[in-house]
Formats: structure tokens, C-alpha cells, sequence
């Protein structure tokens, strides 16, 4: 299936990253199916998220600096923040609806185009986007929101059974008050690993389960046992391919068994 490119770009521009890669045959190669299937998805600006006074990126200085290097680095930062406001304005008044450019670097892993916005960013960059599309959360879903939830606080070296219980927690004690939901969200973000994710997650729960409305969430997800994949890849081993879901057919569920018994090794590793 054709997907139609969202990106306009010029006769002589490469999808292949970095200087002298504009060759035919480079982009001859290239899998422009997956790269026009990802600037096909449409985003838009998480307004809600954008109302927190405290939802702003932040100026980490890096104490190996001079104070010159320090004094001109916030500077820098101070301008890229002020031109990340006008973009967001101007996609907020220009129908809040927009499209990426995606590109390749020399080892296949694509990167988005954007610069002030990017789902590649920071966590205040990621944290602003949302998908523009929306739909009604089923049962999977709203487990997969539960696992954001459990990753953005910290508790992303759980298992997965874990992790649901974690966030099954926090959800029950910010939403049990109505009156007080945006004093705990804040006071529970502030303990969080990525506050910003955090928020944003949990504000998608309470449009998408507490109100039960469509919502465009998305979230970040570590590769599925990537090591195990790689290694059943390269052993040809089909017992592994299987166990961490390599095979398209195997239920999601084996992977996340495979998933649950490496973070207790690591957590056994971490105890000794």
C-alpha cells in the first residue's frame, strides 16, 4: 500500500543524513515506504499540558564551563526558548494540526526533522506532542498508559506486573479527590524521573479513562528484549525469536514474560 508523503522537499535534497550521501543509489535503497509512512502521521500541540505555569524546559548549566561558555550557552538557550514559543504559537493559530520530515542517517535509524519541535527531543519537547488523530482507549491501551505512567515516575526497571500496580496506585490517589487532582499531579510529578512525561501521561488518563474521551497519547517504549532479538537473529535460533517476539505470529504477552524475568535478574544483580 502507497502511503502519500507529508513532506515537500527539493529536487536535490538526500534522505539519507550527513554531507556527501546525495547519491542515486543511496536513495535508490533507501525503504521510503517507512520513511512516508511516519511523515504521514499527522500531530498536534498538547494544549492542556501547555497551560501548567511550570510546563517549561529547562536551562541545565554544565559546570565545566567557563563563566563566559556558561554565560553565552544560557544566552543561546534563552533565544532557542523564546523562538520554541513563537512556533508553538503559530502552530496553535494555524489549526493545531502538522506533519514531520523524517530522514535516514548512514546506519538506517531515521531521525524527525524538526528543531524547535521534535518527538525526538527533550522530555519537554516529547511531552508537548500528542498524536492528532485520536481514539477511544480499549482495555490494552489503557495497560500500555499504565506502563507510561510506571516509565515516567521511575519505575521503568519493574516488571511489567510491577509496573501496572505501581501506576494503578498513584492514579487511584490523584484522581480519588476531584477538588485536589492538579495539587497532587504536581506534587507527585515533582518525584518523578521525567515530571514532564509524567503530567502528560497522567492527563491523558484522566481524558481517557476518568472522562472516557478519545485521546492521541503517545508514549516511548524500549525495544522488546532487543538483545535476546538480535542474538536469536544472528544464531538463527527459533525458540528465542519466538520467546522475544521476533516472530510476528507470537503473542505480545511472551515478550513481556521475557521482559519480567530480565528485570529481576537485574534487580537480583543489583541486590548482591
Amino acid at each position: 500500500m502507497k502511503v502519500k508523503s507529508s513532506l515537500l522537499t527539493r529536487t536535490n535534497d538526500s534522505i539519507i543524513l550527513g554531507k556527501g550521501n546525495a547519491i542515486p543509489r543511496a536513495t535508490k535503497q533507501a525503504n521510503k515506504v517507512a520513511i512516508n509512512k511516519l511523515q504521514s502521521v499527522a500531530w498536534e500541540m498538547n494544549e492542556e499540558l501547555l497551560m501548567f505555569p511550570e510546563f517549561r524546559d529547562e536551562y541545565v548549566p554544565d559546570t565545566a564551563m567557563t563563566k563566559l561558555e556558561a554565560r553565552q550557552a544560557k544566552d543561546a538557550f534563552n533565544i532557542r526558548d523564546a523562538e520554541t514559543d513563537d512556533v508553538i504559537e503559530y502552530l496553535l493559530l494555524n489549526g493545531n494540526r502538522f506533519f514531520f520530515g523524517w530522514r535516514y542517517d548512514k546506519r538506517g535509524r531515521m531521525y524527525s526533522q524538526g528543531y524547535h519541535i521534535n518527538p525526538q527531543g527533550n522530555q519537554y519537547r516529547k511531552a508537548m506532542l500528542q498524536f492528532a488523530d485520536k481514539e477511544v482507549l480499549n482495555a490494552e491501551g489503557k495497560r500500555y498508559l499504565l506502563i507510561d505512567i510506571a516509565n515516567t515516575y521511575g519505575y521503568d526497571k519493574l516488571t511489567w506486573f510491577q509496573r501496572t500496580m505501581k501506576a494503578k496506585a498513584m492514579v487511584a490517589d490523584i484522581f480519588a479527590d476531584g477538588r485536589s487532582r492538579d495539587k497532587k499531579i504536581r506534587a507527585y510529578a515533582s518525584n518523578a524521573d521525567d515530571h514532564l512525561l509524567f503530567m502528560k501521561a497522567i492527563l491523558a488518563w484522566k481524558a481517557g479513562v476518568i472522562e472516557g474521551k478519545a485521546i492521541g497519547h503517545n508514549m516511548g517504549l524500549d525495544g522488546t528484549a532487543s538483545g535476546i532479538q538480535f542474538m536469536s537473529a544472528l544464531s538463527a535460533c527459533s525458540v528465542s525469536a519466538r520467546q522475544s517476539n521476533v516472530h510476528a505470529c507470537e503473542e505480545r504477552t511472551t515478550a513481556h514474560n521475557v521482559q519480567d524475568r530480565i528485570a529481576e535478574l537485574e534487580l537480583e544483580l543489583a541486590s548482591l
